[in-house]
């Protein structure tokens, strides 16, 4: 017979295999939620405040960020902006060139690190003040089609603990999830992306237009659009050749990303006309974001093969109005209306669409 303390033992033990194989069904489970959840959507910013939220809540982190591509032409890694906690110095760029041997290192060795373990295994990362300077807890890649396509960071645990080998595995699955995720949308966002101007396609600019519209309407939130074009562009890519004026539809391109907000669209509409979709913005919203481009642009130079030039834009803004802009078609007409009245009134200005008459 056994004895009652062998028995006590036995229960004991029954009661933490029990437990053990319950954490494990739970965190399977969580695990397909995460996954429902980083598979639906493919808009690459959302993605990545998705995957920093979860590693956040799941891993009981105050601290995460994320090393991706920025775009198809460039392969090395940079912090994304949606970073959250870390303390972030702007002298430094936060970017981990593609052929570090810290990436050579994760293509072999594909499990969560310490900085610590990583600089004992890769002594050329103490150099790479775009990882050491976060001081990150646990540092984890990222792959797809066995190709290191990201970098997790996370600050330490909320509880001061180190993480437990445990842990270290529900991150890597996560990680795995993850990296999967922002493959898929990145080969989305290539897809609906203008190569040279990094500028969204015209039909994806449509797509998201129709939804906006309908949220607006819904939601009764303000919405407007822009309508872009460069000023005398054909003369310029007569006299100068097509060459220079790619040149030029590149740097406004550029510009105009550089002085709008997270939240809205810039796409191309075809060849040297642009437009944006401004989420939450009025007409004077939409009014101070356009003068800022237009500003920029004016005060821009654009140079090729010793050849300088300055160009100027002529911008019509309309503001969603549920009665008039029954269709993408009718709201795009009257931006496009105010365009050419900024064309027609000496381009290089902005014209706002007239509000509509309201009866007595």
């Amino acid at each position: 017979m056994l004895g009652r303390s062998k028995i006590k033992r036995l229960q004991k033990e029954m009661e933490e295999l029990t437990n053990s194989y319950e954490k494990q069904i739970f965190d399977l489970k969580q695990l397909i939620e995460i996954s429902k959840s980083l598979n639906s959507t493919l808009d690459f910013n959302a993605l990545i405040q998705s995957i920093l939220y979860i590693c956040m809540g799941q891993l009981k982190v105050l601290k995460a960020g994320i090393f991706v591509r920025k775009d198809i032409a460039r392969q090395h890694l940079v912090l994304h902006r949606n970073q959250v906690g870390f303390d972030i110095d702007h002298s430094i760029s936060y970017m981990v060139p593609e052929d570090h041997p810290l990436l050579h290192y994760f293509q072999d060795h594909f499990e969560c690190h310490t900085l610590p373990e990583l600089e004992a295994a890769v002594p050329e990362i103490r150099s790479l003040e775009a990882l050491t300077q976060l001081e990150p807890c646990l540092i984890i890649p990222l792959r797809a089609k066995n190709i290191v396509n990201g970098i997790l960071v996370l600050g330490d645990p909320i509880t001061e603990t180190l993480f437990s080998p445990e842990e270290r595995d529900y991150a890597l699955n996560i990680s795995i999830l993850a990296g999967i995720a922002v493959h898929n949308a990145f080969l989305y966002e290539v897809t609906t992306t203008d190569m040279m101007t990094r500028l969204r396609l015209r039909h994806y600019f449509l797509d998201v237009l129709s939804t906006s519209m309908a949220d607006a309407r819904r939601k009764k939130h303000t919405l407007s659009l822009v309508m872009i074009d460069i000023d005398n562009f054909k003369r310029l890519n007569d006299t100068h050749g097509h060459i220079y004026g790619d040149q030029v539809i590149k740097r406004v391109a550029e510009l105009m990303l550089d002085n709008i907000r997270q939240t809205d669209l810039a796409a191309r509409y075809g060849g040297e006309e642009f437009v944006l979709v401004l989420h939450d913005a009025d007409t004077d919203t939409a009014s101070a974001i356009a003068e800022r481009i237009r500003i920029a642009i004016e005060e821009s130079e654009v140079e090729y093969e010793g050849t300088i030039l300055s160009v100027t834009v002529s911008m019509g803004i309309a503001q969603f109005n549920a009665r008039l802009d029954t269709s993408p078609r009718a709201f795009i007409d009257r931006a496009d209306k105010a365009l050419y009245q900024a064309k027609e009134g000496g381009k290089n200005q902005i014209r706002v669409a007239a509000p509509p008459v309201t009866s007595v």
